[in-house]
């Protein structure tokens, strides 16, 4: 019997990137399928979907990490230029008029 090698780089983006829930059994799954007589252009367009689908989980949790550490940085920089316009001296403020 030929046993059918999928392509790597679809494998390698599945194994790294698809749905974390039960990846191992899906890439199982995909490779039995194609060993079965399926396309090459069948295993990248449902590692496509795979990856997709793993990335709309993983997604929104690093989407939030950015948008929660953007605004804690221009939180600490309003507040720095805050702090800094406070603390000038009045008298200061009327010399450079």
């Amino acid at each position: 019997m030929n046993v059918r090698t999928p392509p790597r780089t679809a494998t390698w983006l599945l194994k790294h990137l698809g749905p974390r829930y039960r990846r191992d059994s899906l890439v199982g799954d995909l490779l039995e399928e194609y060993q079965q007589g399926r396309t090459r252009t069948w295993y990248w367009r449902q590692t496509g979907v795979a990856v997709l689908l793993g990335m709309r989980v993983q997604l929104p949790k690093f989407v939030l990490t950015v948008v929660l550490r953007v605004l804690i940085e221009m939180g600490i920089i309003v507040g720095g230029i805050a702090l800094a316009q406070s603390n000038v001296p009045q008298h200061h403020v009327e010399q450079i008029r």
